[in-house]
Order: structure tokens, then sequence, then C-alpha cells
């Protein structure tokens, strides 16, 4: 993605039972989450916060929201959350296999009108270890507020298109919520994405 997405910074962790998303994802002491397109990183600062012994890697293209992030994680004490610059249609800076789980809130809508959310899942995947998870969390198909106009949101079948292009199958069923979604996906073994 080379421009900052219409809606970065706004955040949408209200929007989500944030106890069923770390559950879904099955968090561990030792384990890594990289929350993709962090934002101002509340996904993170709460997942470091009720698993300190969970490493956290939060990335964003917007470097003021990083250094945010930064400072709000060092004033807690969060030495167990990173937080880096980084383009998620790039490579990310993260070694093959190293994720235990991986989060997309509010972005791969974006990613699909930028025609980047090929690149950017094809990363994801490089990073997951094999049996990792990626949670998706998307807006409903409904008229807002909040979130980006009706046309560029996604449905979860549109969702489950977009992901298995990338080689990801449906771990669990979408979770609705009042006006967004979570999914959980997994790299298809074997399978190479398309």
């Amino acid at each position: 993605m080379s421009a900052r997405p219409r809606g970065a910074g706004k955040d949408s962790f209200s929007l989500v039972d944030a106890r069923a998303l770390f559950a879904a994802l099955r968090l561990e002491a030792g384990g890594l989450l990289v929350d993709l397109a962090c934002g101002p990183g509340s996904y993170s600062l709460e997942a470091a916060r009720r698993f300190p012994a969970l490493r956290v890697q939060a990335l964003d293209m917007a470097a003021d929201l990083v250094d945010g992030l930064r400072v709000r994680a060092a004033a807690e004490g969060l030495a167990n959350l990173r937080a880096d610059v980084a383009d998620l249609a790039g490579k990310l800076p993260l070694a093959d296999a190293t994720a235990d789980s991986c989060l997309m809130a509010m972005i791969v809508h974006d990613l699909v009108a930028d025609r980047a959310a090929d690149a950017a899942l094809l990363q994801v995947r490089r990073v997951l270890k094999p049996g990792g998870l990626l949670a998706v969390v998307e807006f409903l198909k409904r008229q807002p507020p909040p979130g980006p106009p009706l046309a560029m949101r996604l449905d979860p079948a549109e969702l489950d298109g977009v992901l298995a292009r990338a080689g990801f199958e449906p771990a669990q069923p979408p979770r609705l919520g009042g006006t967004a979604y979570m999914s959980v996906y997994r790299p298809v073994a074997g399978r190479s994405p398309a």
C-alpha cells in the first residue's frame, strides 16, 4: 500500500469481543502475535496486558501511530510489545514461520480496494508457523457509520474468497457482532497460494 487508508488511526477495538478474539487465536505464553495494520494499537496493547508472557509485534505503515503506540506501551511497562513501521504489501520485517498468530483488524477491505490484498496475505502466510492462525476482523456489510462505505465492505463469503486465493481456509465459522465480524483462518497445508 502506498497511501494511508482513509480510516487509519480510528479505533475499532470497542466493536469486538476481545475475549472471544483472543480465545480464537489460542494465545499462549512464549508465542508471537503479529498485529498487522495495528493503527493506534488497542488490540496490541490489550493482548500484551492480558498475556504478559506473550510476545506482541505491532506493525503499521503510519509512523506517527507506531510512535504513539511505543509511548503508550512504555508508559504501561509492556516490555512484551514491540511496534514497528511496515508496509503490509511489502516484505514484513519478520522471518519465515515465526508467528503463532496474526491479526488483521479492519484492514482487508482497504487492501482489496488498493489491490494489495494478495501480496499482504502472502506475507502473512510466509510469517505464520505451520498450524498458525489468522484472525480477520471486518465490518458487516451494512450501511455505515461506523466504517468504510458500503461498497468497500466484504461480507464473510467475499472475505473467504480473498483469503482462499492466498492459500487460507476457514478454521472457525465467522462470529458476528453488531457492526463487525471476526473470521479465523489457517494456511492450507501443502497448497501453494493461487
